[in-house]
């Protein structure tokens, strides 16, 4: 079974007002009505969650930006080498021509 533990807050009234919400919520929205929650069977099995936190949007995000960071950071190194290198090889040419 699964359950929800609303955050506090500083006042006890609040806090009040938001567990009674929840308890009015989950009997009658809710009642006996099976529903999907999430949990790590393997470290942690009676900690469970209503919603996920993060969806696969995220972890795209997180791999993302940084590989995409990386190869940004490669590629202006390489560019970098690649006009060293052809300015070298115009300055033999321009003293070959000269000479």
């Amino acid at each position: 079974q699964c359950s929800y533990i609303p955050p506090c807050a500083r006042d006890d009234q609040e806090n009040s007002e938001n567990v009674t919400y929840k308890q009015k919520y989950w009997k009658e929205k809710v009642g006996s009505q099976p529903f999907t929650c999430y949990f790590n069977q393997h470290l942690r099995p009676d900690d469970v969650m209503l919603k996920r936190t993060h969806d696969e949007a995220v972890l795209l995000h997180c791999f993302l930006w940084p590989l995409v960071t990386l190869l940004v950071g490669v590629l202006i190194v390489l560019l970098t080498i690649c006009a060293k290198s052809l300015a070298v090889k115009a300055e033999a040419l321009k003293k070959r021509k000269h000479a």
